[in-house]
């Protein structure tokens, strides 16, 4: 059985999150959707096209279905993407509610364990959940210990949840390497994981100030993106990015780029609602997307000559938009930004 065999047969089993479990060819994401023989694969499959490509209320509406689902891999599938889906729609309730299910599935396993492959599962979905909110995993069993038991998709996005987890704690270079790693591993093309590992190295490069190579790994991503119409990877990290989406995207497709700026907004609001309430209000409803990467370059000590550089943007520029944004929030100097722009 060759490997395209075994990528067809894979589809037969139920995964968590099975579209990001599979290998395909960019631009044949719903091809990939529409070949699962399950009928509930086949719909959270859906919902994850819908989630990845900004399409939040239709991924809701599927995952919701499945919330209750007695299939443990369907349940967590639609935990997740009923989260996530809800954070970006501005509706922290119903996200947590959903949070909570992830959380119920993994107390359910341990207390009734029935397979590697099922408390694998549990472990990434939980750690996943938490590694995003940017909230301590110290009470969850290791990730780590769990990754043989994933499918190779999902296998990779655990990774760049650990790499993720890595540039939280500003290890850059570990970070850049553990996604770097992957690459040499995977055995197919798995085009959602992968979006994911290139947003990473993109942050670790940025934060290196190797931001010739960032822009390079940008593009690829996004070009890869853009065949499935994946935008998702790319409102999540916008911020994390640092400027690389103004820099890239903004002057040559600004259309899309006008997309990508209101789904943010959307997303930080709901993000900030659960992770930082205090501070939702000032910084998603007052600061722009453009004003956010400044502020966050500016919290990170980064001159305004090198803001001006990285931005294409002269030094007068960097300055009005720096006075501007500590006024908007209220704060005397870059280092009272830390705590709106978080890392």
């Amino acid at each position: 059985m060759n490997s395209s065999d075994n990528h067809i047969s894979s589809r037969c089993r139920i995964h968590l999150m099975p579209l990001m479990s599979s290998s395909f060819t960019p631009g044949q994401a719903q091809a990939t959707v529409n070949s699962f023989q399950d009928k509930g694969q086949r719909q959270i499959a859906q919902a994850e096209l819908y989630y990845f490509s900004a399409r939040a209320e239709e991924c809701k509406d599927i995952a919701e279905l499945y919330l209750q689902d007695k299939d443990i891999y369907l349940r967590l599938s639609a935990g997740l993407l009923y989260s996530f889906s809800n954070l970006t729609l501005g509706n922290p309730s119903a996200a947590k509610m959903g949070f909570r299910n992830i959380q119920e599935c993994l107390h359910q396993t341990e207390q009734n364990p029935s397979s590697n492959e099922a408390m694998a599962s549990c472990v990434f979905a939980n750690y996943l959940a938490m590694v995003l909110m940017h909230l301590p995993t110290d009470k969850l069993p290791p990730l780590r210990d769990f990754l043989p038991y994933l499918p190779a998709g999902l296998r990779a996005y655990g990774i760049y949840v650990l790499a993720h987890n890595a540039y939280l704690h500003e290890e850059y270079a570990n970070a850049l390497g553990l996604c770097q790693s992957v690459f040499l591993m995977l055995d197919g093309c798995y085009p959602i994981a992968m979006e994911y590992l290139y947003c990473v190295i993109i942050m670790s490069l940025v934060n290196q100030k190797k931001e010739n190579e960032a822009r390079d790994v940008l593009m690829t991503a996004w070009n890869m993106a853009k065949a499935d119409g994946f935008l998702e990877p790319f409102i999540e990290h916008h911020g994390l990015m640092l400027g690389q989406i103004e820099a890239c995207i903004k002057p040559t497709e600004p259309e899309l780029y006008k997309q990508l700026s209101q789904a943010v907004i959307a997303f930080s609001r709901g993000w900030m609602n659960i992770h930082n309430p205090k501070l939702q209000a000032s910084v998603t409803d007052k600061l722009t997307p453009m004003e956010f990467a400044i502020a966050m370059l500016a919290s990170k000590g980064w001159s305004n000559q090198e803001i001006a550089d990285h931005l294409s943007m002269s030094t007068n520029t960097i300055k009005h938009y720096i006075s501007s944004i500590l006024h908007t929030l209220g704060v005397k100097n870059r280092k009272e930004l830390k705590p709106f722009v978080n890392k």
